[in-house]
């Protein structure tokens, strides 16, 4: 009868081996799902149907209803986002000045939420002068009109290659040259647009950020230019006008 008798086996303590690495793959898991979350973009627009297909189908909604949508830190560059908004602005810029652009006098492009107008400063102003060319008015107005339609911020940077100006002109560097290029600009605009003040700014780099190199006459040429930078809301824009433009 002893031999009948099954032999019971001592279980080591703790918890059986396997389930070491069944925690580690619960744990990889888990941060996988935070990953997700932290990349996702919750859409408004989406959120509040859903919200509202929701009360509908329970009947149960509390008596203050929640207006603003989850949202997630996003650990994702800026510059890896699509931005469409920057995408037609520039769009529509394109249209305002494609004669500038077709003859290689205005060069357009988009940087994250913003949009770079870069343009050659012998269009625009005189040699070692702040006055603006009759020439550059027109271009002026298109893209005023443009900025008035939109609440964006727009920068006008100034640039001047490394050749030191006379001294018996009316700058004393490329600092004042490049400065009150700048600041000719943004009060055109606030006294033909009315634009506030707020939204725009004037920065001078003198010869800070160059393009090419300032050994040669092609260089230089490249260098002296003038940039306007229209920097986009992060959140919905307001038009006046430009509904069919988003309307897509």
């Amino acid at each position: 009868m002893a031999d009948d008798e099954v032999k019971k086996q001592e279980c080591p303590p703790g918890a059986p081996v396997w389930m070491c690495t069944f925690a580690d793959l619960m744990s990889l898991l888990l941060c996988f799902f935070v990953l997700l979350l932290s990349f996702s973009v919750m859409d408004a627009q989406k959120y509040k149907m859903v919200q509202g297909s929701m009360k509908d189908a329970f009947g149960v909604q509390k008596s203050k209803q929640a207006v603003d949508n989850p949202s997630s830190q996003l650990i994702i560059p800026k510059e890896f986002l699509s931005t469409p908004i920057a995408v037609k602005i520039k769009q529509r810029l394109e249209e305002e000045v494609a004669e500038e652009i077709a003859n290689g006098m205005i060069e357009v492009e988009t940087s994250g939420n913003a949009v770079l107008l870069r343009m050659k400063d012998s269009v625009a102003f005189e040699f070692g002068k702040a006055t603006i060319r009759k020439q550059f008015l027109p271009i002026l107005d298109a893209i005023g009109k443009v900025l008035d339609e939109i609440e964006a911020k727009v920068t006008v940077n100034g640039h001047t290659d490394n050749v030191p100006i006379r001294k018996d002109g009316p700058f004393t560097s490329n600092w004042g040259l490049s400065a009150a290029r700048s600041v000719a600009v943004v009060e055109y605009w606030a006294e033909k647009f009315k634009i506030p003040t707020h939204r725009m700014a004037a920065i001078g780099y003198a010869d800070g950020i160059p393009l090419a190199g300032n050994d040669t006459p092609e260089g230089r040429a490249k260098n002296r230019r003038v940039e306007f930078k229209i920097e986009l809301p992060q959140t919905a824009l307001t038009f006046k006008g430009l509904k069919e433009l988003l309307a897509e």
